[in-house]
Formats: C-alpha cells, structure tokens, sequence
C-alpha cells in the first residue's frame, strides 16, 4: 500500500492511497509536473512497511523512489 501526498497548483493538499505501485508513480509524475518547485509541491509518498524488531506496520518513506 501506497500512500502519496502532494500540493497543487492551487496551493490544495492533494491525498491517494493505492497498491498499484505504477498508479502512484502517474500522480508523483503529474504532481512534479504541475508544480516544478519541490517547495512548492511538497511531494511525499509513503509505502507501509513492517518494522524489523516489533514486526508493527508502519508507513515508511519512499519518495525518493519516485522522484528519480
């Protein structure tokens, strides 16, 4: 599960969660289109993760695997 968050260019907070990894790859690709300013847009995306000691879930941060 992914989770993608992202300003856009009316300044809105714009939320998706999707397992379809290629899906969210679309929306990061549009986000940075739409809003070059990495300031500006504040891409994130989050994919659930399970923790290595407590074997909990936890959103775990990917954005860089999307902004390449």
């Amino acid at each position: 599960m992914f989770k993608i968050q992202y300003r856009n260019a009316a300044g809105r907070v714009v939320t998706a969660q999707s397992f379809n990894r290629a899906e969210i790859q679309k929306l990061a690709d549009k986000a940075r289109q739409d809003v070059p300013d990495p300031r500006v847009c504040q891409l994130r995306v989050r994919e659930v993760a399970a923790d290595e000691i407590t074997g909990d879930f936890i959103w775990a941060e990917c954005t860089d695997d999307f902004t390449r």
